[in-house]
This record gives structure tokens, C-alpha cells and sequence, in this order.
């Protein structure tokens, strides 16, 4: 009997390390030379992935209708600063923002963005300083867990910075929370900003983006995000960078860095949409691009 009692606990206690063991997950020190973790589950065995190298000379190209970004431009009262242990996020906007119109077909809900450095997309094999996501859940479905679960169910805005003299404001924002989040013993411990933060001064200009079907790029790494990266990017100083790197995680240790490896394409088809003069007709307007976009197709082309 007490065989059979011990038998069993320590089948208890190895279930339990093991679910403790798939709910832990950490970024490598790649100043060690650290391995890329396994993460398990569908991270390792998806086909619908991210990030990925984006390109724009291979990417197809796609006119859809007007990307509408509501309530973007609102000053948020109230929004909290929080170190997960794996990034900086920011949450509880009082004012509701809503994604629709491009590639969506319903109405998303902004629910928080965060950041990663470096950044996790590339473009034309390219890696950026800093990547923020705006994460957005489909309306359809009551709360991101469940949005999870469908292919349609969650949308990210991913803006990528370069460096610049030119410091990023909206950045600059959340810098000057982070000495308040930043050790381990303050995980998972909301920080209320004093001053309003408005989204949309993350990025001042929409000059085109590139879309595809992906995944979270953490864990559960589900496969419903339709990503949307946005072509141009923005200026952030190396000094408002670094301070994201002081970031502890559960282990005590530093993040110097929280962007995952690139994962394999598979073929998925990338599109890029470029913005279409206003002047010319619906009829016309997908055969016409504005100088502008003529300008941005040349510069991209000079990157290649």
C-alpha cells in the first residue's frame, strides 16, 4: 500500500514538474552563445509561425481597402506600465481603439502592446534596435485566450525603429517608468502612468505595410494573428534602447534582449501594400501609386 501511495506521489510530483516546467519559458544571453530554447507544443511544430524575414521585392502586391486605425490619436488616462518578466507591456486604455478595414475582415480591439529588442520581424534581412506590437483581439471572440483559438481571432500592429539623434516621445514615455518595474521583485506589478499616452504617437505616419498570417511569437504561440508590419520605420535613440535592457526576468537575470529566432516562411504568401494617390478613382486606383509610394518602392529597391 504504501508502495502504491508512493508510486502514485511521485507520479503527482512528475506531472507537476512537467506542467511547471512547459508553463516556464526564457529568451537565451546571447552574449554567451546561448542556444534558442525549446519551447514545445506548437512553437516547435507549427507551420504558421513568427516572425519570418519579410522582403519586400518577393512580397505580392495587395489593394485593399482604407487600414482605419479609431481612436488611435486619444489621450489615454490611467494606462499601466508592467514588467511580465519577458517584456514591457502596456495595458488598461480607458479610451477604446479599434483596428479594422486592410486585410481584416471584422473589428479588433486594441487590448496592449509591448515591446521587443531587438527587433523580431526583418526586413530584407535587416534587424532593427526595438519592435512594438500592438495587440488587437478580433470583437468577435470575449477575450484573447479565446481568440487564440481561431485563425481570425487576434491582429498585430508591429512598428520597427531605427536609430536616430532624434528621440522617440511616445518612447521616451515609457523609459520614464522603467527604473519603477524593472527588477525581478517587481514582475507582474502594474505601474499607473501619471500623464496621458497617446498610441498613435508610436508611429506619426501609415506610408504602407507588408501582411501575412502568423502566430504569437511567445508562448502559447498561437497560430491566429494577422500581422501587419508597417513599412517605414521610426527613429528611437540607442540611449532610450538600452534602458529596455536593464529589464530583469524571473531568473534575476537581465534581458538583454527578448526577440525570438525567424522562423520558416513555409512558402506563406507576404503582401505588401503600398499607399494609392486619393485623387484617382476606385476604378483606377489599383493600377495608379502616388509619388510618394513611388518614392518608398526606390529607396526599398536601393536596400535590396
Amino acid at each position: 500500500m504504501h508502495a502504491k501511495v508512493s508510486c502514485t506521489f511521485a507520479l503527482f510530483l512528475l506531472l507537476g514538474l512537467q506542467r511547471t516546467d512547459a508553463s516556464h519559458w526564457s529568451y537565451p544571453d546571447r552574449d554567451l552563445d546561448e542556444v534558442f530554447p525549446s519551447w514545445g507544443g506548437i512553437c516547435d511544430t507549427g507551420t504558421l509561425q513568427s516572425p519570418i524575414n519579410l522582403s519586400i521585392k518577393k512580397s505580392l502586391k495587395g489593394v485593399f481597402d482604407e487600414l482605419k486605425l479609431d481612436n488611435f490619436e486619444d489621450k489615454q488616462s490611467g494606462v499601466t506600465v508592467v514588467n511580465n518578466g519577458h517584456s514591457i507591456q502596456l495595458a488598461n486604455f480607458n479610451n477604446e481603439m479599434e483596428v479594422e478595414g486592410g486585410p481584416l475582415r471584422d473589428e479588433y480591439v486594441v487590448e496592449q502592446v509591448h515591446l521587443h529588442w531587438w527587433s523580431e520581424h526583418t526586413i530584407n534581412n535587416m534587424r532593427y534596435p526595438l519592435e512594438a506590437h500592438i495587440v488587437s483581439r478580433n470583437k468577435r471572440y470575449a477575450n484573447v485566450t479565446m481568440a487564440s483559438n481561431f485563425k481570425d481571432g487576434l491582429t498585430v500592429i508591429a512598428i520597427l525603429y531605427h536609430v536616430s539623434n532624434e528621440r522617440n516621445k511616445a518612447i521616451d514615455q515609457i523609459v520614464d517608468y522603467l527604473d519603477d518595474v524593472k527588477d525581478f521583485d517587481k514582475i507582474n506589478e502594474p505601474v499607473r502612468m501619471k500623464n496621458p499616452f497617446v498610441v498613435r504617437q508610436l508611429f506619426p505616419k501609415l506610408n504602407g505595410y507588408m501582411t501575412y498570417s502568423g502566430s504569437l511569437t511567445t508562448p502559447s504561440c498561437a497560430e491566429a494573428v494577422t500581422w501587419i508590419v508597417l513599412s517605414e520605420t521610426f527613429p528611437v535613440t540607442l540611449e532610450q534602447v538600452d534602458n529596455f535592457k536593464q529589464i530583469q526576468n524571473e531568473e534575476k537575470r537581465v534581458l538583454k534582449n527578448n526577440y525570438r529566432d525567424l522562423q520558416n516562411a513555409n512558402n506563406r504568401p507576404v503582401i505588401v501594400v503600398l499607399p494609392v494617390d486619393k485623387s484617382v478613382s476606385d476604378a483606377a486606383s489599383s493600377l495608379q501609386l502616388s509619388l510618394g509610394s513611388l518614392f518608398f518602392v526606390l529607396i526599398a529597391a536601393k536596400l535590396l
